[in-house]
């Protein structure tokens, strides 16, 4: 596989995310929703528990990092959405654009096309992920040193699912999206299955705030279900993937 195909087809893609409104919007909207909207949230109620006389501190400290596993699990449902938005646009925006068969012409294997597509809804929604984090993560901090004393983040299931299980997530929702959209005609029809993908994600934020003592074997298991994941999406992709079949199918 050559990357420097892959990464052709990548600044490609990327030059059109620019421009559409729609997924530009979708990219700022995130990070303000997530990273201070939802940490601001947070705040609100522990300083509602914090004025309770019958809450003691330490009970207020186990409340405080409940809240703070949260806000890192919010984080993945950030990394799993905006690639419903960029990916599922990938080939059905070729369509669109009148630019598919061109695309598919060109002197690039199934592997290189795919690979391209998919970095090009990885990166910008893996960066405006950490985006959030890095907007969140003072928030949060600065509310537990003035209350508590202590700095919650970071901390090792945080650690581990910003850098693990976010990254896993992200890029187990841009390869579902891109097979997607290189499956059907409509872009309705493929944001509304791309975002079906993203449905499995999200039960992460319950079942990851389930227990905090199990909380970081429990990530470290998800990470390995999703690396596993990952790599079996990818090559069903290249298996999936007929460039005959789509040009033909969709003219």
């Amino acid at each position: 596989m050559r990357l420097w195909k892959a990464w052709i087809v990548t600044q490609k893609d990327v030059s059109i995310i620019r421009k559409n409104k729609y997924v530009f919007y979708s990219l700022i909207a995130m990070p303000l929703i997530f990273g201070i909207i939802m940490p601001v949230l947070f705040v609100f109620v522990l300083n509602a528990e914090a004025g309770s006389q019958s809450v003691t501190p330490a009970e207020l400290l186990t409340s405080a990092s409940l809240f703070a596993n949260i806000s890192a699990m919010y984080l993945v449902i950030i990394a799993s959405v905006l690639p419903s938005f960029i990916a599922s646009y990938s080939f059905v925006g070729e369509k669109i654009e009148k630019s598919l068969e061109p695309l598919l012409a060109t002197p690039t294997t199934d592997g290189e096309l795919l690979l391209g597509k998919s970095l090009a809804a990885f990166v910008p929604c893996i960066a405006i992920t950490y985006l959030g984090a890095a907007i969140s993560t003072p928030i949060i901090d600065y509310w537990s040193f003035t209350k508590l004393g202590v700095l919650l983040l970071p901390n090792a299931y945080w650690a581990l699912v910003l850098f693990v299980i976010t990254p896993l997530a992200c890029i187990l929702s841009v390869e579902g999206n891109v097979i997607v959209s290189s499956r059907v005609n409509d872009i309705r029809a493929a944001q509304q299955l791309g975002s079906l993908i993203v449905l499995p994600l999200i039960l992460l934020v319950v079942v990851g705030t389930e227990s905090a003592q199990l909380s970081v074997l429990l990530a470290v298991l998800v990470s390995a279900v999703l690396a596993v994941a990952d790599v079996a999406l990818f090559f069903l992709s290249k298996e999936t993937f007929q460039r005959e079949e789509i040009l033909t199918k969709w003219k």
